[in-house]
C-alpha cells in the first residue's frame, strides 16, 4: 500500500510504470485513465529456490554465557551502589544517560535488559551477574514404564521425611 505518485490518492496498490521518460508509483485507476502499460510480474521462480535452497542463518547464541544469572537481589546492590556514591536517582540516571523512571523501576525490582544491566555494571562498578549455583534438583524414582503422579511425589516426600 502506498500513495499514487499521479493522483495523490493514499493507501492504494501500486505499480511502477513509465510515464513520460520517468518511473512513477501509479494506482490502477491512473494506468488506466491514462494508457500506461502495468509492469507484468516475473514468473514465480523465488518460491522454488527458497524450499529447495533453504538454509537457516544463526545469529549469535545467546544462551553461550547461561553460567551466569542475574542475582536475585540486583536491586538492592543497584540502589546500594548508588547510595555509597552519594547519588540520587536523578544523577545515576543523567550519568548512565538514561531516563528516570528507568532507574526507578530498576531499582523497585523490574529486570532491565541485558545492555542496560551491563551499562548499570560498568557505572556503578557492581557485580550484577553470578555464578549459577549447582541445582538442587531431585528424580523421583518411578516404576518403569509409567509417569510420575502426583500421588508418587507425595509417597516419596513422606518417605524421606521418616
Amino acid at each position: 500500500m502506498g500513495t499514487c505518485e499521479l493522483c495523490g490518492a493514499d493507501k492504494v496498490s501500486t505499480y511502477k510504470t513509465s510515464t513520460s521518460g520517468a518511473k512513477v508509483d501509479a494506482c490502477n485507476r491512473c494506468i488506466d485513465r491514462l494508457g500506461l502499460t502495468k509492469p507484468v510480474p516475473p514468473p514465480n521462480r523465488i518460491s522454488s529456490q527458497k524450499t529447495s535452497t533453504r538454509t537457516r542463518i544463526s545469529g549469535p547464541n545467546i544462551m553461550k554465557n547461561s553460567d551466569k544469572e542475574l542475582a536475585p537481589d540486583f536491586h538492592k546492590r543497584i540502589r546500594l551502589a548508588r547510595q555509597v556514591k552519594g547519588w540520587d536517582q536523578r544523577e545515576f540516571a543523567k550519568r548512565m544517560n538514561e531516563r528516570l523512571n528507568i532507574v526507578q523501576r530498576t531499582e523497585n525490582g523490574n529486570r532491565p535488559t541485558d545492555a542496560l544491566i551491563k551499562k548499570i555494571e560498568k557505572v556503578l562498578d557492581v557485580e550484577l551477574f553470578i555464578e549459577l549455583a549447582a541445582s538442587n534438583s531431585r528424580t523421583a524414582s518411578t516404576t518403569v514404564g509409567r509417569n510420575m503422579t502426583i500421588g508418587d511425589a507425595y509417597d516419596e516426600l513422606f518417605s524421606r521425611r521418616e
